[in-house]
């Protein structure tokens, strides 16, 4: 059940029809681009269960949901399957970064998660590989006081850069010769 905000009361009249409304949260279905999606949208509702009563009322963080489920249907048309902007916010939030701190952490800019996010512009291949990376170690993009890396990373480190052929170049600083 979805929290009830601004404390409303339990039950409340629709601006429509005035028929009673309770919040709840209502399997809601959008189609974009031939394809239908499907998912739980909170807020108030005549009838939760009745799929064809869809007469309620979407207040405060509601939208956002709406909003969120519509663009990240339009990425999923658009093919980007896995770094949808549902996914990118959820990859930014378990590195603890705000969207300017994500930019920067990132190397993208200030305002690029903000357009992740949005579904205004899909990340780059370079930034889906960091987002990977992410999602697999987010203490990694963490935003704290630089430390020595470990020595399992380090070794990592030194595996990446040699792999790329790199090391000749950065290899002394994780103490390679």
């Amino acid at each position: 059940m979805s929290k009830n905000p601004r404390s409303f009361p339990d039950q409340m009249a629709s601006p429509e029809s005035g028929r009673p409304m309770v919040r709840g949260e209502k399997q809601v279905t959008l189609e974009m681009g031939g394809r239908s999606f499907s998912y739980l949208q909170p807020g108030w509702w005549c009838s939760v269960d009745d799929a064809d009563d869809m007469e309620g009322q979407l207040v405060d963080d509601d939208n956002l949901i709406a909003e969120m489920a519509r663009r990240t249907a339009k990425a999923m048309v658009a093919g980007e399957e896995v770094f949808v902007p549902v996914v990118i916010r959820a990859i930014r939030l378990a590195c603890g970064l705000t969207q300017r701190a994500a930019g920067d952490v990132f190397g993208t800019g200030m305002k690029s998660f903000e357009k992740y996010e949005s579904g205004e512009i899909a990340p780059s291949r370079p930034t889906q590989r960091l987002l990977r990376l992410a999602m697999e170690r987010p203490d990694l993009f963490m935003k704290k006081k630089l430390v020595p890396p470990s020595r399992t990373d380090a070794e990592l480190i030194q595996k990446t850069l040699s792999a790329a052929a790199m090391d000749r170049i950065y290899g002394r600083l994780f103490g390679a010769s």
